[in-house]
């Protein structure tokens, strides 16, 4: 493809004023040619064959489209009200009918009488006559010779009330494809990737503009593959880069820890992850693993004994956890476990006081500390390892992509990176279905764990929920109530609103019901949930505080007002928090009758599984895969045509041809002589395509 005519900015192009250009700008990320010849259809509107108007008496109601001229255009007011409408006088061979816009904004300007055009839009009679209600209107080309598929766009309302909409779009598409001419190269060689493929300039011609389904097919099917292959090429090329250290040996800390001090035989699914990750730590090239399994699986210990294989292998190690509450939690722990082999191992967060904490930061960077474990405060600048080789994240959802990076660039070659969660971020998810992360599973749960029941509960049935309660305080168990808020909610019901209901409701619990959220400082924090783990709080009023970090075995019962309002993988978390005991546990989902479709099905969802990983595959499917390359957590994931769920049967087949031809041509994205270069270099990745940064 021409690199320097489709940098052309869309503000040349014909039909496109200074004023509509800024629009594309701003409101569609548009601003180049490519830009817009990639801005592809959301979806086609299939209709039957052309219509004479003669035939449209039995079609009421029906979708239809007519090719005819528009010869006569007039203003009409409305009965009663302000303003006008517009009605134009369509016709072909066979009769004429009545085209009626009642918002005419913008519309005269996309009209031009004499013009030959198709009409589609559904029939309506009034008054005798034949009406079609703002119809779609597309200008006729010759060249085109098939009408029965009509391209919708991803035009925001705002811009359709601009004028915007998509008769405008495909007439400045078909302007652009006319000016571009033979100006469309093609990105693939037969003979290097053995594909049969349709052209590049066919396929984005029917792209836009199909002349049957099978073309439209094939066209998709082309430009996915394109996509698939570049982006399966830059991750290939971004791997080579990605140079860590070596782990070569099993040493003395380790056998001596596993074979003395193991706390508990390790399960055949624990061995099997290990393992995974023990050949991945063998490696020159950087480990970056994902290990998944459910809350309670075992996930810390394989963490403890990859931290024994970077010690033994002369590295430093770090685990960065998103709360306070939850960095303690494993400092304590991996503290308790490691102490009888020696090994100096440090905490760091926001409370540590700065006398302590200028020793710290003097002991890592001397390598005089193992081991260290904190929370944000571990990415400050502050930091300095002197080796650091092995940097472990836990719940990875809490943090955002910037945040778990920064700690990449904590020693000169990037340190092996390992990722726990009981349900991946979308983003996370979607980079393990392009191979760019690897995971391992921990499916099963310690013997004696009773699944958790999740039960849904409308508000008009909210005292059959704190029956439940109610029953399991009088056994003896403790409970969550969750809100969405703390007080900033008049719609929804909010923390201190509730707290005072339960203190109501609750009356002989007296100081038996607490309240723990983030505006409350550390030591209110510390206090309220030495409490609850003590036993002596029965209900523990709170937000997603307690969403990680949070181990209670006691705790049997987490009931979450206005759940709808929460992620899917935000409820499994907050689920994980009870059935930690050998009790039945319940998680008690609260809704209004009136919700979302997207809130009911996520309930649903909720209700009907406990697994994880199924919980955070619906999630990709609800909120988008994020920028796979950029930093974006969830939401859109800038592919143009390629779809993370559906098109992973085209993953199978389009990445092995990648990586055959990136071992014949590891070289090919940083040639400068190459197409690709001005795209793709510099691994930047903006609104679809790779750019300078």
């Amino acid at each position: 493809m021409s690199c320097n005519i489709l940098k052309t900015s869309i503000k040349y192009l014909k039909g496109l004023s200074l004023k509509k250009a800024y629009l594309f700008n701003t409101e569609l990320n548009l601003y180049t040619y490519e830009d817009l010849l990639s801005f592809y259809p959301k979806g086609y509107m299939h209709l039957s064959a052309i219509k004479n108007i003669s035939e449209l008496s039995n079609h009421d109601n029906d979708f239809v489209q007519i090719l005819g001229k528009i010869t006569k255009i007039e203003e009409i007011n409305y009965k009663n009200k302000k303003g006008k409408m517009l009605i134009a006088h369509f016709e072909d061979k066979t009769g004429y009918i009545e085209l009626v816009w009642f918002q005419k904004k913008n519309i005269l300007k996309n009209i031009i009488k004499n013009m030959t055009v198709i009409v589609f839009g559904k029939v309506k009679y009034f008054q005798n006559k034949i009406q079609i209600i703002h119809p779609n209107i597309k200008k006729f080309h010759s060249s085109v010779k098939n009408f029965s598929i009509f391209p919708v766009y991803p035009i925001p309302k705002n811009l359709k009330e601009k004028g915007v909409n998509n008769f405008f779009m495909t007439n400045l598409l078909q302007n652009l494809i006319e000016e571009l001419k033979n100006d469309i190269n093609e990105f693939f060689f037969q003979d290097l990737m053995n594909k049969k493929l349709m052209s590049r300039k066919k396929a984005l011609i029917q792209i836009h503009f199909p002349e049957s389904l099978d073309s439209l097919l094939q066209a998709q099917y082309s430009l996915k593959f394109e996509e698939l292959f570049l982006l399966k090429l830059f991750f290939l090329s971004k791997k080579e880069l990605a140079h860590s250290c070596p782990f070569t040996k099993l040493g003395k800390n380790f056998h001596n820890f596993y074979k003395n001090f193991l706390p508990f035989t390790l399960t055949e699914e624990q061995k099997k992850v290990f393992k995974e990750i023990w050949n991945d730590l063998k490696k020159p090239t950087q480990m970056n693993r994902l290990l998944q399994g459910e809350v309670g699986c075992g996930k810390t210990i394989i963490a403890m004994l990859s931290m024994l294989v970077a010690l033994d292998n002369g590295f430093q190690s770090c685990l960065m956890a998103p709360t306070e509450v939850l960095a303690i939690q494993h400092y304590y722990s991996i503290k308790k476990m490691f102490s009888k082999i020696g090994i100096k191992i440090a905490l760091l967060t926001s409370s540590i006081p700065d006398s302590i904490r200028k020793s710290l930061y003097h002991e890592i960077l001397t390598g005089e500390i193992s081991i260290v474990i904190g929370t944000h405060s571990l990415i400050q600048d502050k930091v300095q390892f002197q080796n650091l080789g092995l940097a472990i994240i836990d719940e990875e959802q809490r943090f955002g992509v910037e945040q778990r990076e920064k700690i990449w660039k904590k020693n000169e070659k990037i340190p092996h990176i390992l990722i726990m969660t009981a349900t991946p971020i979308p983003r996370t998810l979607a980079m393990i279905i392009y191979h760019d992360l690897n995971i391992s599973i921990i499916k099963k749960l310690p013997l004696g764990r009773i699944p958790i029941k999740t039960i849904h509960f409308w508000n008009k049935n909210r005292d059959q929920a704190f029956k439940i309660v109610k029953n399991q305080i009088s056994i003896g168990r403790q409970i969550y109530i969750i809100y969405p808020t703390i007080n900033t909610s008049l719609k929804y019901k909010n923390l201190m609103r509730g707290y005072q209901e339960i203190r109501e409701k609750f009356k002989n619990l007296k100081n038996q019901i607490g309240i723990l959220h983030g505006e409350m400082n550390f030591q209110e924090k510390n206090i309220q949930m030495n409490r609850f783990l003590r036993g002596e709080t029965k209900i523990l009023i709170a937000t997603t505080v307690i969403e990680v970090g949070v181990d209670v075995p006691n705790a049997s019962v987490i009931l979450i007002e206005n759940a709808d309002l929460f992620g899917l993988s935000q409820l499994h978390q907050l689920r994980g928090r009870v059935g930690r005991g050998i009790h039945q546990s319940y998680c008690i989902l609260i809704t209004d009758k009136k919700i979302s479709v997207e809130g009911c099905f996520r309930i649903k969802k909720m209700c009907e599984t406990n697994k994880g990983l199924e919980i955070a595959k619906e999630d990709l499917k609800l909120r988008g895969g994020g920028d796979l390359i950029g930093t974006k957590q969830s939401g859109k994931n800038y592919f143009r045509i390629v779809n993370l769920i559906k098109d992973y049967k085209l993953i199978k087949e389009v990445f092995p041809i990648a990586k055959i031809f990136f071992q014949k041509n590891p070289n090919f994205l940083n040639d400068t002589k190459n197409i690709f270069y001005e795209y793709y270099k510099k691994n930047k990745w903006k609104n679809g395509k790779f750019v300078n940064k």
